[in-house]
C-alpha cells in the first residue's frame, strides 16, 4: 500500500474532505492546512511527497505559497488546484515550479491518476537533479585534478579542433582554454615533426593508442623536448569521438643526460690522460732509468702499473656502456676463426694464471666455423671473463674456456634465464657457437644469477675475493652479447665454481 504523505491545502472544508477521502481510500496519508500560511507551517516541521495547492485562499494565496515552496523547500513537489475557467494562472503556476494543475470540480481517477503522475515526475526530477549535481562535482574534480597536471592535456574531438586543455597548456600556448577551443590543433601544437604525425592525429587516423612519441614543441624561439603519448576517446557506443594526448615536457632530463654526456667525457679525458701520465712515469722507474730499483721496488711497481691498468680498464668499460646505451658504439663485424681469437686471449691471461696458482686452458676439440664478431668487443668480452675467473678462484683451481657448436633445443631454452632475455625465443633452426668460461671459483649465490648483469651489481660472495671490481664488467659483456644477439648466462654452485655461457648464433 502507498505510504507517501501528502498536504492538502484548501480554505473550502468540504473540497479538503473529498479530496482526503479519495487519496486515502488509494493508500496516501494526508494533512489539511486551512491557508498558505498554515501550510508553511506544516512544511516547515515534516516532508510531504507533494502538496496540493488550492491558488485562491486567504492571508495568503496559492501563488504566494508556491514561491515560498521553491525558494525554501526545493525538494517538495506541488500540484495546483484551480476553479474551472482559471487554466492561465495554473498555467503560470507551472512556469514558476509547479508540476500540474487539477481543475475543479476533479474525477477521482484523474485525480489519482495526476497524483501518481506528479510524484513519479518530481522523484524522477530530484533524482536527476542529484546526479546532475554529483555530475558536476566529478566534472569540477576532474577539473581540478586536470588542471594540477604537470603534464600538457589537449584532447580533440574526430576532427581534430581542440575540445578541451589544462592548465599547463594555457600557459604553453599563452591562451586561456575559450580561445583555444574548435582550433585545429596542428595550428597551435607547433612541432618539428609533420601534422599527421601529432599522437592525437595518429590515433584519429588509426583508431588505436599512439605512446611514448618523441618530438619538440616549437613555440616562438624556444625548442621543447617532449615525450608524449596519446589514446581514442569512445562515446557511450564506444564509436571514436576524439583522442586525448598528455604531453610530458623532458626539457630536464635532457639537461641531466647533457650532464651525463659531460661526465663521460671528462671520464674519457681528464681521468684518462693523468692515469697515463702515472703509467709512464712508472715505466721510468721500472726500467731503472731514474736509478736502480731492487725486487721488492720492483714488485711494486709491477703493482701500481697494474692497478693504473684496472682502472683504464673500468673508464673504458664504463663509457662503452654508455656509448651502448645511448646507441654510438660501432660495432665492426667480420668473419673470425674463434679458435685463433680464444687461443690470442688465453696466452696473454696465462702469465697471469700461473702467477697466482691457477691452471687456464682451452679446450677446442673440434674444428669450429667462422663467427662473424667484432673482434675488439669479442676479445674485451672474453677478457672480462676470464679476468673475473682469476679473481675468484683459489691457488690451485683450475679455469677452462671451451667452444663447441650446438644447436637450439627444449633443454637449452630451459637453461637460458627468460628472466633476462624475455621475448626472445630459440627455435630447432638455431645453431651457435657456445663459448664457456667455467672456473673452480666461490661461486654465485642462486638467487643472484639473474641481477649480476645489471649495473653495479656485484655479488656478496664475489666481493669477498682478491680485487673487488666496479660492478660494470657483467653489464658490458650482456651489451656486446645484445649487439651480437646472442645469448649470456651463468650456471653456478657456491663454493664450487662458476660456468659462464655464450651463444652467438651462426645462422
Amino acid at each position: 500500500m502507498n505510504r507517501d504523505r501528502l498536504l492538502i491545502v484548501d480554505d473550502e472544508a468540504d473540497i479538503a474532505l473529498i479530496l482526503k477521502l479519495q487519496l486515502e481510500d488509494v493508500g496516501y496519508k494526508t494533512v489539511r492546512a486551512r491557508d498558505g500560511i498554515e501550510a508553511l507551517e506544516h512544511i516547515d516541521k515534516e516532508k510531504f511527497a507533494l502538496i496540493l495547492l488550492d491558488i485562491k485562499m486567504p492571508r495568503m494565496d496559492g501563488m504566494q505559497v508556491l514561491a515560498r515552496v521553491r525558494q525554501d523547500y526545493p525538494d517538495t513537489g506541488v500540484v495546483m488546484m484551480t476553479a474551472h475557467g482559471n487554466e492561465d494562472i495554473a498555467v503560470e503556476a507551472m512556469k514558476n515550479g509547479a508540476i500540474d494543475y487539477i481543475a475543479k470540480p476533479f474525477s477521482t481517477d484523474d485525480l489519482v491518476k495526476k497524483v501518481e503522475r506528479a510524484i513519479q515526475f518530481h522523484r524522477t526530477r530530484q533524482d536527476n537533479l542529484r546526479l546532475s549535481l554529483q555530475l558536476e562535482a566529478e566534472r569540477q574534480k576532474m577539473g581540478a585534478i586536470l588542471r594540477g597536471m604537470a603534464d600538457i592535456l589537449v584532447a580533440v574531438d574526430s576532427e581534430g579542433r581542440i575540445i578541451t586543455v589544462n592548465r599547463q597548456a594555457e600557459l604553453l600556448f599563452g591562451m586561456e582554454q575559450e580561445k583555444l577551443l574548435g582550433t585545429p590543433v596542428e595550428d597551435i601544437l607547433k612541432a618539428d615533426i609533420p601534422p599527421e604525425r601529432l599522437p592525437c592525429r595518429v590515433v584519429l587516423a588509426t583508431s588505436a593508442p599512439d605512446l611514448d612519441v618523441s618530438y619538440n614543441i616549437l613555440w616562438g624561439k624556444k625548442s621543447i623536448p617532449v615525450l608524449s603519448s596519446a589514446t581514442p576517446l569512445l562515446d557511450g557506443s564506444l564509436h571514436l569521438c576524439g583522442s586525448v594526448e598528455i604531453i610530458h615536457d623532458i626539457s630536464t632530463l635532457k639537461a641531466l643526460e647533457q650532464e651525463r654526456e659531460d661526465f663521460v667525457s671528462m671520464l674519457s679525458h681528464d681521468l684518462k690522460s693523468p692515469i697515463t701520465a702515472i703509467v709512464g712515469s712508472l715505466d721510468l722507474v721500472r726500467e731503472k732509468r731514474l736509478g736502480p730499483v731492487n725486487k721488492d721496488q720492483q714488485e711494486f711497481l709491477e703493482s701500481a702499473i697494474e692497478s693504473c691498468s684496472e682502472m683504464v680498464d673500468m673508464i673504458d668499460t664504463l663509457l662503452d656502456i654508455h656509448k651502448f646505451d645511448a646507441g654510438k658504439m660501432v660495432m665492426d663485424f667480420k668473419e673470425e676463426e674463434p679458435h685463433l681469437l680464444i687461443e690470442k686471449i688465453v696466452n696473454r691471461f696465462r702469465p697471469v694464471a700461473e702467477r697466482a696458482d691457477l691452471n687456464l686452458f682451452a679446450s677446442i676439440n673440434e674444428p669450429l666455423p667462422t663467427v662473424k664478431v667484432d673482434r675488439t668487443k669479442f676479445s674485451r668480452l672474453l677478457s672480462n671473463l676470464l679476468s673475473n675467473a682469476l679473481k675468484f678462484t683459489p691457488e690451485n683451481g683450475e679455469i677452462e674456456i671451451a667452444a663447441i657448436v650446438v644447436k637450439a633445443s627444449a633443454e637449452m631454452k630451459k637453461r637460458i634465464p627468460e628472466q633476462i632475455f624475455p621475448g626472445r625465443e630459440l627455435t630447432g633452426k638455431n645453431k651457435f657457437l657456445q663459448i664457456s668460461v667455467r672456473d673452480t671459483g666461490v661461486g654465485i649465490p642462486k638467487e643472484a644469477l639473474l641481477s649480476i648483469f645489471d649495473r653495479f651489481e656485484q655479488v656478496k660472495t664475489r666481493r669477498m675475493g682478491k680485487t673487488a671490481g666496479s660492478g660494470l664488467g657483467l653489464t658490458f659483456c650482456r651489451k656486446v652479447m645484445d649487439a651480437h644477439h646472442g645469448y649470456i648466462w651463468a650456471e653456478s654452485v657456491e663454493g664450487k665454481g662458476s660456468t659462464f655461457f655464450l651463444l652467438f648464433p651462426l645462422d
